[in-house]
């Protein structure tokens, strides 16, 4: 969309009509509003350390017309989204309702930052994810999939700020007195899911973020073998200038653990005493410690080739039937870690059969 010649002479009344609305919205909102250089506000939280698991985080390389699957949208006119001039790797998504008035809900435009424009909207290399709504409001931003560990504790970061302003000041910056109360957030759906409106979706706090890159980060615990992190931003009143930047996204695994099997199952004849020696595997991320631990009320009473850790490790679990007579004999193993990482301690059933006679089948031996 050309900025210049964008506004229709309806759509400027429609403006207008809106700025009566400005002092009422300003109101309502006013325990988020400050002067921009109150705006710009550090997160509490750290950034994410550890091997970024992201397909190009700092939204480089060829920018190219983003293409739908089949129906497409109508804001789209198809398939073929050229308002969509997506970085590689990642998707955009925004809202398409209610629009009760022209300048409401509509889908931004994407396109590449670059590091001369004015103040610097790329906070490294040569692009940032940019995209605009003009004289409209709009709620969207963009997301990617990643393949994830089932209980592993993701940390997403990502640095956003936005420029906000009626009128086009000098220096490009947002107008203290009268933006769009423009909010920015991060979010990770944990079951993998690429529906933004979906109640699964972990979000950070909001704020506005003007004219100076601040992080955004948020964590959670993935639920399914692929996470999805969202980049959103929401603009309530339509200004001149609603416009969004991203740079520099880092998603990063952080806790993780996992004990398998899930249980232990033996069986031995009374008349062959055996023993026997099943393996424990266990895994975690690095910095974590396990111990393991029987249940001392248990019938059974395997030994432990050890019974704790700093490594990853295949714990040994033995046991021996000799002098048991026949019936069941049943304990638990139980795996605890520090720190402790959702799913765990997990505790395993460990069960010896002691019967009268195993029927053992052999298969002949075939000969050519």
């Amino acid at each position: 969309m050309n900025r210049v010649t964008a506004v229709s002479l309806a759509f400027i009344f429609a403006v207008i009509t809106v700025l009566g609305l400005v002092f009422a919205a300003q109101s309502a909102q006013a325990e988020t509003s400050q002067a921009v250089s109150n705006l710009v506000a550090a997160e509490s939280e750290a950034g994410c350390s550890g091997d970024n698991l992201l397909a190009n985080p700092s939204f480089e390389g060829e920018y190219t017309t983003y293409q739908l699957a089949e129906p497409g949208h109508p804001d789209c006119g198809g398939v073929t989204c050229e308002r969509a001039q997506m970085a590689p790797e990642w998707h955009p998504f925004w809202r398409d309702n209610p629009r009760d008035e022209v300048w409401m809900n509509i889908m931004p435009e994407y396109k590449p930052s670059l590091p001369y424009e004015t103040p610097p909207r790329v906070r490294s290399g040569e692009k940032a994810q940019h995209y605009f709504s003009f004289w409209t409001t709009h709620e969207g931003g963009m997301y990617q999939q990643v393949t994830a560990v089932p209980g592993g504790q993701y940390c997403f970061s990502l640095w956003g700020q936005a420029w906000s302003s009626r009128a086009t000041l000098p220096g490009y910056v947002s107008d203290p007195n009268d933006h769009g109360f423009l909010n920015q957030r991060v979010g990770i759906d944990p079951t993998g899911g690429a529906d933004w409106q979906s109640p699964n979706v972990v979000w950070s706090d909001m704020r506005m973020q003007y004219d100076e890159f601040g992080e955004f980060v948020i964590s959670a615990t993935a639920q399914a073998d692929t996470i999805t992190v969202f980049a959103w931003s929401q603009a309530n009143i339509p200004v001149k200038h609603n416009d969004v930047y991203w740079d520099d996204a880092v998603l990063t695994l952080q806790q993780y653990a996992a004990v398998s099997p899930a249980n232990i199952t033996s069986m031995t004849d009374v008349d062959v005493p055996e023993i026997i020696t099943s393996t424990v595997g266990i895994s975690m991320t690095a910095g974590m410690t396990w111990t393991a631990v029987l249940d001392p009320s248990g019938t059974l009473t395997p030994t432990l080739s050890t019974s704790a850790g700093s490594q990853p490790a295949d714990l040994l679990v033995t046991v021996d039937s000799s002098s048991l007579p026949t019936g069941t004999y049943q304990t638990t193993l139980t795996i605890s870690f520090d720190p402790a990482v959702p799913g765990t301690p997990v505790q395993i059933p460990v069960t010896l059969y002691v019967v009268e006679e195993i029927n053992r089948v052999y298969l002949p031996l075939i000969q050519r």
